[in-house]
């Protein structure tokens, strides 16, 4: 069984900062570990290979439990867009839970108008016959994820990409 939830964010930036900036939006998304490191906390985040990252999140509690997640993800610029795919989790604290359950996370950011914006979708599969008992906590587990992700975009993303637009207005 697949559970599955989305988010479309609008990232509005700094009006004086934004105003005519869509190449230098494209130039901030062009280089990936720019907008990771307003979306992830920089000390967690790590480089690992060509256009792949590895990320331990700090334990969060859902439902009772204590969920850690490991991420490996990989950060593609298309030109117009960023786009950034899971490509691998493993979340401590599901105990044998982790063998049958599988997570999954795809995002897109571009530039639009006043600012950035952001699509994400994740999802979890499981077996069916644990859906009574796991589709109600992965659910909840989801849509917190959604949250902190939406909080990221309009806290850390729209520091980032401010402070990286007004560097870039001063060195012009």
């Amino acid at each position: 069984m697949r559970l599955e939830q989305r988010r479309r964010i609008q990232v509005p930036l700094e009006p004086s900062l934004a105003a005519d900036k869509g190449e230098q939006l494209q130039t901030f998304l062009a280089r990936p570990l720019r907008p990771l490191r307003g979306l992830l906390d920089p000390a967690r985040l790590r480089a690992a290979a060509d256009q792949r990252y590895l990320y331990r999140s700090r334990p969060y509690a859902v439902a009772g439990w204590t969920l850690q997640p490991q991420v490996t993800l990989e950060a593609l610029w298309d030109g117009e867009r960023l786009t950034i795919r899971q490509l691998e989790a493993r979340v401590e604290g599901l105990g044998e839970w982790q063998e049958r359950l599988q997570f999954g996370l795809e995002a897109s950011i571009w530039p639009r108008e006043a600012g950035l914006e952001a699509e994400a979708r994740v999802w979890a599969e499981l077996p069916a016959a644990a859906a009574p008992l796991a589709a109600p906590v992965l659910r909840l587990a989801l849509l917190q994820l959604l949250d902190r992700l939406e909080r990221r975009c309009q806290r850390g993303l729209r520091r980032r990409a401010e402070a990286w637009l007004s560097r870039s207005a001063q060195a012009s």
